[in-house]
């Protein structure tokens, strides 16, 4: 079992060379279909690549577990893609302020696949 660090854009620097999970709206799906731009939870942009093509939306809020590059960019193992029913009511900038409280207590909130 792998464990992932819960983090929002502003604290990818931190975990160069971690698994992590971020969450965030996809901005935009590159034409190659394997890099994604993701605005995350305290509306950082990022980047994150796949070795496979994504199936995503712009638009769409995803999970995205992967580790932290030496370019600050996500290469992903996995993306938990969620139906726009199930993010009607979601909350980021709640959600954020709760990414920021688990840095207090991160043995505490670790994703585990």
């Amino acid at each position: 079992m792998s464990h992932h660090y819960r983090i929002n854009g502003s604290m990818i620097q931190q975990y160069s060379g971690k698994p992590v999970s971020i969450i965030g709206t996809v901005s935009k799906v590159h034409p190659s279909g394997n890099v994604i731009d993701l605005e995350t939870s305290d509306k950082q942009h990022i980047v994150v690549r796949s070795s496979e093509n994504v199936n995503v939306e712009s638009g769409s809020i995803i999970e995205v577990l992967g580790n932290v590059d030496n370019r600050n960019q996500i290469e992903c193992d996995m993306i938990v893609a969620f139906e726009p029913e199930q993010t009607a009511n979601f909350d980021m900038d709640m959600y954020n302020q709760a990414v920021m409280l688990f840095q207090h207590y991160p043995q505490d909130y670790l994703v585990n696949l």
